[in-house]
């Protein structure tokens, strides 16, 4: 069982918001132009921004959730690699962010994409841990490709 992935992308996560905490009080720094930034802002809502301010309950979800997803591939060792994978993203990525929650009062972001390609224009700045979110879902709904509707 890949649980290595859950403490490996949870400290990462941590380093990359100090990192960003440390670096980046003064304003943003241009990575890509037109492309990519790296933009500090403290994050009271939830995935993306939405429901700012209004989600401090939002932590212990993740926490209990993540618990649950954690039981579940103990209970299912059999699972397929890329299952596995997915799921310990996810996890990771509702803790990353719920630790902030809970230590911080809001989750950190920092990876701003500034571009204005098709309709993508001025997209929610994230951090590592949605990433994660994001890709073990996409992970997860990938083999759901495959079968007929």
């Amino acid at each position: 069982m890949p649980l290595f992935i859950v403490p490996l992308l949870l400290a990462l996560d941590q380093v990359f918001k100090l990192a960003a905490i440390q670096s980046l009080t003064a304003g943003s720094r241009t990575v890509i132009p037109g492309l990519l930034d790296f933009t500090l802002v403290y994050n009271t809502g939830a995935a993306f921004g939405l429901f700012t301010g209004g989600a401090p309950w939002l932590a212990y979800i993740n926490v209990v959730v993540g618990f649950g997803i954690l039981y579940y591939l103990y209970r299912n060792p059999r699972l397929p690699a890329v299952q596995m994978v997915a799921l310990s993203m996810i996890v990771a990525g509702a803790w990353g962010n719920a630790i902030d929650r809970i230590g911080r009062g809001s989750v950190v972001d920092y990876i701003d994409m500034t571009t204005n390609i098709g309709l993508i224009r001025d997209f929610p700045i994230f951090n590592l841990a949605d990433m994660c979110v994001v890709i073990g879902v996409i992970l997860l709904l990938l083999p759901q490709r495959r079968r007929r509707w």
